[in-house]
């Protein structure tokens, strides 16, 4: 009969004597209430419980030498130096930081589903070991010992029952709500890109001996390929004809490259602004001189109706602070108001919030935090800028199923970038084979439709021959389109059409003044040489 194996560790060098101090923390109560809670459960015979006490870190190496977990537990006490074992003398407390954790996870990464960190302050830790494992489970604050036992008895009976891993962190959620207990929203659920907690089991619906069971002839009922399969998270994997996607982002990657090209996304939902009865509000003033690059008018405007309560304003306020516009630059107001904001459902606040983890601006650099509240304004709030981040977002880690399935919703929620993203990606052959019809078809798609990044794209493929015939004079007059919407882009580009001759005169004061132009809109090309054109 196969187990799925949880390997356990549990210390308490903090309270142990002689050099330890304060309450004893109930660990063994934990694990008798565990395996309580897990007798009840329809496969309790399919998880053993290999338990490790006082542990010291040559422990964890022996203990993972010795089995291949599913699970990694560890109990006791954790802080900003890590998660706090028993020292080489038995007694003292030896602090193993989320680098060393991160080092041994990577050797020891075996077929670990998920790891369970049940210390306080453990979050950091969690979000370490979650890049190399691809899941695990820590804590924002202190927990006590009632939610710590309460938590980790419910999540395990959820697990024997069959449940993913995802559901079994809800179910435990669900019980310390119902216990009330003060610190029932600290534990969180850290996952990688790419992997679905839902589709994560340690012991899959049916348990791990449902062929014993039904056949009663031992291993032979037993499809262990199956089984494996199964309990996979939906990743990306390479193989030898390029990238294959495994799970619901399949799926949805199947669904949309079926369709005829130009036909991927559908058109985009029209965006319309709420409009006004009465004359411009104070905030509306605020982003009429935002728009202006009137930041300093701006900041005061904002910050008036900020104190007010409004969470649009404060968004602005914690957006500026952070990138001092109007204001000297101060991450950590910026930081705070952004929290504000995001807490009161302010979508510029999340998004804002989302990009200061990915690039650790004012905070320590978290793709977990990132991509939280990428997804909660995408979901929460059908924000299209959020739905192309983190189409984005996804794209960066290579998982590009989900990435185009990120970049159709934004496109249906409105976004005219989104068909470009989508476009480059056909072009590059990311996730699928090269389809430049398909690419050509869908910046011309946005470009129609008024973004001028989309017809700096059609005057690139033009001017290149990428799916379409080379045509400079086409090239030119995309350019000159996607310049007078003010695109720096257009404007370096059609300079350089001046500057060589083709599809247009050759003349090099335009092309002076089409790069003076980009220079002045902030996005001058590094690699254009204003000399070139005769600039002194």
């Amino acid at each position: 009969m196969e187990k799925a194996t949880v390997l356990f560790f549990a210390a308490d060098p903090v309270s142990a004597p002689p050099h330890g101090h304060g309450a004893r923390l109930l660990l063994d109560d934990e694990v008798r209430e565990i395996k309580l809670k897990v007798r009840t459960a329809r496969y309790r015979d399919d998880l053993d419980f290999d338990e490790h006490w006082a542990t010291r870190t040559d422990d964890l190496l022996l203990a993972l030498n010795e089995t291949a977990p599913q699970v990694v537990h560890f109990s006791g006490h954790g802080g900003t130096g890590g998660l706090v074992l028993v020292g080489a003398d038995a007694s003292r407390p030896h602090s193993v930081d989320a680098g060393a954790l991160v080092r041994l996870f990577r050797v020891f990464r075996g077929d670990i589903r998920v790891v369970v960190l049940n210390a306080c302050f453990s979050l950091p830790q969690a979000e370490a070991i979650a890049d190399v494992v691809g899941c695990a489970i820590g804590t924002r604050t202190e927990i006590s010992d009632r939610a710590a036992i309460v938590f980790s008895s419910s999540f395990y009976r959820a697990i024997a029952f069959g449940h993913s891993v995802g559901a079994a962190f809800e179910q435990a959620r669900l019980a310390l709500d119902l216990d009330l207990l003060k610190d029932r929203d600290c534990v969180e659920l850290v996952i990688a890109p790419g992997v679905d907690p839902a589709q994560l089991f340690v012991i899959p619906p049916g348990g791990l001996n449902a062929g014993e069971r039904r056949t009663g002839e031992g291993q032979a009922g037993r499809t262990d390929a199956g089984w494996r399969a199964t309990t996979r998270p939906a990743r990306a994997r390479m193989t030898g004809g390029g990238l294959a996607l495994v799970g619901a982002a399949a799926i949805a990657w199947k669904l949309l490259t079926a369709q005829p090209p130009c036909a991927w996304a559908g058109e985009p939902h029209p965006v319309t602004q709420p409009g006004s009865s009465g004359g411009p509000s104070e905030l509306d003033r605020a982003k009429v001189a935002y728009q202006a690059g009137q930041y300093a008018e701006a900041f005061s405007r904002f910050r008036k109706v900020a104190q007010r309560g409004d969470p649009e304003a404060i968004g602005f306020v914690g957006a500026m602070f952070l990138h001092g516009q109007g204001i000297g630059e101060r991450p950590d107001s910026g930081i705070h108001w952004l929290r504000v904001a995001a807490g009161k459902g302010d979508v510029r606040g999340m998004t804002e919030l989302a990009s200061a983890y990915l690039n650790g601006d004012g905070v320590r650099r978290s793709r977990y935090w990132a991509q939280h509240w990428l997804h909660k304004a995408a979901n929460n709030k059908h924000s299209a800028d959020a739905m192309r981040r983190l189409g984005s977002f996804y794209l960066a880690e290579q998982n590009y199923g989900t990435a185009l399935t990120w970049f159709a919703n934004a496109v249906k929620a409105g976004s005219l970038d989104a068909l470009i993203d989508a476009g480059q990606m056909y072009e590059q052959g990311q996730g699928t084979s090269r389809n430049l019809e398909e690419a050509v078809c869908l910046y011309r798609k946005a470009a129609e439709a008024g973004s001028p990044s989309g017809m700096f794209h059609m005057g690139r493929v033009h001017e290149n021959g990428i799916g379409v015939d080379r045509d400079y004079e086409e090239a030119a007059e995309w350019y000159w389109n996607a310049a007078e919407k003010g695109l720096p882009g257009g404007m370096r580009a059609l300079g350089e059409l001046y500057l060589d001759g083709r599809g247009v005169p050759r003349d090099t004061a335009r092309a002076k003044g089409w790069f003076r132009n980009a220079e002045a809109a902030g996005r001058r090309a590094e690699t254009i040489d204003l000399a070139a054109a005769g600039a002194t």
